[in-house]
């Protein structure tokens, strides 16, 4: 069993090595490799010539489950020319580009974002940001120039209206939470991520308005931002089930927003600040597509 973390280029390595038997020693400390070593798959020359080798037990491990994945993902990345991603992503990587390949009917059809994408293909929002190799080569396995959020006119405020009359408004942080069908009586706005100057422009909301947004350093600058110099009425939108959402920041892939201070806290409420707290003493965050719109979570934020 080759472990999903395995980088691309260590698979291409063995390839190579099972061509010319002996090579400069290169990526021995990662788990595969160690794990042909420690079997006896391949011999190391020692610290002065700097080589690996491979064994006569080398070539059957290799044909049944190193040589079958190389041929997978070589092929894969042809079809798409996606060259670009061998030195840099790992198997798991290829296996959640592979599916994507395979729900591609249904991720155009409802016109995901990239970030949704990154979610539920990678596990996290915050695998690359979008302009990205990643992203590059997503947008030629889809066969698209440009993802939902990629609208360079920061200029406006986007509106999703409801069915019926609006009771409420939630301020999103990302635009795909637009992409979803329209709520009976919540009104969601998107002002783009950082770049929320624009709400200084639009008139005083005349209902309860709510921040769905990243639970991390960013997140809460951004949000505190908002509250003291555009709309002090706002509340952030709290998950009823926070704890369960936490992840460990070393955990979330490509995740640029780490703790540095908690100079925002002072602007939160108590309840906003209990779970600031304990997200900043546990060096966790909570993804905001993680958080459900759902009757249990507007029940908790007074929303009904």
């Amino acid at each position: 069993m080759i472990p999903i973390e395995t980088p691309y280029k260590v698979i291409k390595y063995l390839v190579k090595l099972s061509d010319e038997k002996t090579l400069p020693k290169n990526y021995e400390n990662h788990t595969l490799i160690l794990h042909f070593l420690e079997r006896g798959y391949l011999t190391s020359s020692g610290d002065r010539t700097k080589k690996l080798s491979k064994t006569y037990h080398f070539d059957k491990p290799f044909q049944e489950s190193i040589l079958p994945l190389y041929k997978k993902y070589s092929s894969f990345i042809n079809r798409h020319q996606i060259e670009s991603l061998e030195n840099h992503y790992t198997i798991n990587d290829f296996e959640a580009l592979i599916l994507i390949e395979i729900d591609k009917a249904q991720i155009l059809s409802e016109d995901y974002s990239f970030q949704t994408i990154l979610t539920k293909y990678f596990g996290s929002s915050k695998h690359r940001n979008v302009n990205s190799i990643l992203s590059d080569a997503i947008k030629k396995i889809l066969s698209i120039d440009f993802f939902p959020e990629e609208d360079k006119d920061q200029q406006y405020l986007s509106v999703l209206y409801p069915r019926n009359e609006t009771r409420f408004i939630i301020l999103c942080e990302n635009k795909n939470r637009l992409k979803i069908q329209r709520h009976d009586y919540i009104e969601f706005w998107y002002s783009g991520g950082k770049n929320t100057q624009q709400l200084q422009f639009i008139p005083k909301p005349k209902f309860p308005i709510f921040y769905l947004f990243d639970w991390d350093f960013d997140g809460l600058n951004i949000y505190t931002d908002i509250k003291r110099k555009y709309l002090k009425e706002i509340e952030a939108f709290v998950p009823d089930n926070f704890s369960s959402l936490m992840e460990k920041q070393e955990k979330v892939k490509e995740h640029h927003s780490k703790w540095k201070n908690k100079n925002c806290f002072q602007h939160l409420s108590d309840g906003e600040k209990q779970i600031a707290e304990i997200l900043f003493k546990t060096d966790s965050i909570i993804e905001e597509q993680k958080i459900l719109i759902n009757t249990t979570n507007l029940l908790h934020n007074g929303i009904h």
